[in-house]
């Protein structure tokens, strides 16, 4: 999904694709599971830009961008 959301970012001209998951220390609660994980993101190619002040699940959010093109 995560490819498939890139791809569609992609064709259609945009710089770069965002997210801002959490980095759970293991597994999470699976209700806040919905806004990923930061190993997911990473193993497609996102990196850590910075952080925001944002909680899920009692963990802060990160920002991850991917640049296209």
């Amino acid at each position: 999904m995560i490819e498939g959301a890139v791809s569609y970012a992609a064709a259609r001209g945009a710089p770069a694709v965002e997210t801002y998951p959490v980095d759970p220390p293991g597994r999470m609660d699976l209700t806040m599971a919905f806004v990923g994980t930061r190993a997911m993101f990473e193993r497609c190619g996102f990196e850590v830009v910075g952080s925001t002040d944002a909680v899920a699940s009692k963990l802060p959010r990160l920002i991850m961008r991917r640049a296209l093109g």
